[in-house]
């Protein structure tokens, strides 16, 4: 942890602003704030103690406001304001709690309070702008046709690796009979010879 110029852990200053502002002692809450803008002359610490400051004075303002409206003496109305004065004050004081228990635990760790509005305000008293956090990038996307359904992208799929082919197993036929030749037959000698070139049998 970063030590201040006294060997003071800086995060010590707004912790026991913090504190003080659970303890609703806004004077020794503006000490510590003091303490570290002046002695120790650090712009985080000062911020810190800065925002538990203004929490404190909100807290006191509304326990003033309460002691004011039970000085005032009309009848009926009196009484109403003060019940409202009172509830106003306890929700303030309980949400002052949260919050400066919330800032507490940031700053033990050296993070920013971050108090909504005070924490702009503590930045401003700096004369500086309290930074946006940044955007993570966003991927564009591309319009998709009318009609055409859009597809995941697929990887692109590697050819396996060529496996060896082996011939195709002859297939088994049946013996087919061979047909034997037949034997031309012998001539009848008594019957004579026809001309194949004349129309009728020779004279």
């Amino acid at each position: 942890m970063k030590k201040g110029k006294f060997g003071i852990v800086l995060c010590f200053y707004p912790i026991a602003a913090f504190a003080a502002v659970i303890l609703d002692s806004p004077l020794i809450c503006l000490l510590f704030a003091m303490a570290a803008i002046f002695l120790e002359k650090d712009e985080w610490a000062g911020r810190q103690t800065l925002q538990a400051w203004m929490l404190s004075v909100v807290v006191f303002f509304f326990n003033q406001a309460v002691s004011l409206v039970s000085l005032v003496h009309i009848p009926y109305i009196s009484a109403f304001l003060s019940v409202i004065a009172t509830i106003a004050f306890v929700l303030v004081y309980l949400a002052a709690i949260v919050l400066s228990l919330l800032g507490l635990l940031r700053v033990r760790k050296e993070e920013e309070a971050n108090l909504p509005l005070f924490s702009e305000l503590a930045y401003h008293i700096y004369g500086k702008s309290k930074p946006k956090p940044v955007a993570p990038p966003v991927q564009q996307q591309y319009p998709v046709a009318y009609g055409v359904p859009q597809q995941p992208m697929q990887p692109p799929q590697q050819p396996y690796p060529q496996q060896n082919v082996y011939p195709a197993a002859p297939q088994y036929a049946p013996p087919v009979a061979v047909q034997q030749p037949q034997e031309p037959q012998p001539l009848n000698p008594q019957q004579p010879p026809h001309d194949l070139g004349s129309n009728g049998p020779a004279v």
